[in-house]
């Protein structure tokens, strides 16, 4: 199945197809309407076919639908018609446990995107939950304080690696994971991670996109033939 896969951040929105190594993307952030979206994602992908598209949203999805407007981006994504809009059958998934469905090796892995916010995603078994670990506070900030990309930023590569030192080992812990995978673009800043803990790859969405489709053919009942998703 050819899945086109668009990752949309806070400042910006990745466009990837299976079928292809290379990806596409362009600006986000609060002026970003789902109409805009839908507008630019066509344009840009003019030249590639595709079957099917998937979305990973920065928000809370329930049931294969954003039940919230993302934080970052402008209004109006709750109620939108993708599938109309796209002339295709459109699914939707957190864009964090997008990334943990692509990521997934087995056992019980806890996936943390180090973005404009900090995405988080559970999964074990074959059932992948969506979390909101951004909002823990470690001492006196933040998860999204610390490892987000604005306060991620501010920080010296000595001062960011005991960050991560300690807070990833620190929420691994928590949720008894096997194993970590760090996603976002601060990931590539850190020179030696945690015990436990992997990179991830941007284009590991991809992965999920084909999962999303071929694994799971029913999001809206909550499950699919070897999926569950909370």
């Amino acid at each position: 199945m050819s899945v086109l896969v668009a990752d949309i951040g806070g400042t910006s929105v990745k466009l990837w197809h299976t079928a292809h190594e290379e990806h596409r993307r362009f600006d986000s952030g609060k002026e970003l309407s789902p109409e805009e979206f839908v507008r630019t994602a066509l344009e840009l992908a003019g030249d590639w076919e595709y079957e099917t598209i998937a979305l990973g949203l920065p928000c809370r999805v329930s049931n294969g639908r954003p039940v919230e407007d993302p934080q970052n981006l402008g209004p109006g994504w709750v109620g939108f018609n993708y599938g109309a809009a796209f002339g295709k059958q459109v699914r939707i998934m957190n864009d964090a446990a997008l990334q943990a469905l692509g990521s997934y090796d087995g056992g019980r892995m806890l996936f943390l995107g180090m973005g404009t916010a900090v995405g988080s995603a559970f999964v074990a078994e074959r059932v992948i939950m969506s979390l909101d670990l951004g909002r823990v506070v470690v001492g006196k900030a933040s998860v999204v304080e610390l490892l987000g990309d604005k306060g991620f930023e501010k920080l010296t590569a000595k001062k960011a690696q005991e960050v991560v030192h300690t807070v990833v080992p620190m929420l691994r812990n928590a949720m008894m994971a096997d194993y970590v995978v760090l996603g976002g673009g601060s990931v590539s800043k850190i020179e030696q991670l945690p015990d436990g803990t992997r990179r991830g790859n941007n284009r590991t969405v991809v992965e999920g996109g084909r999962r999303l489709f071929e694994e799971l053919p029913d999001p809206a009942a909550r499950g699919g033939a070897d999926w569950i998703v909370l």
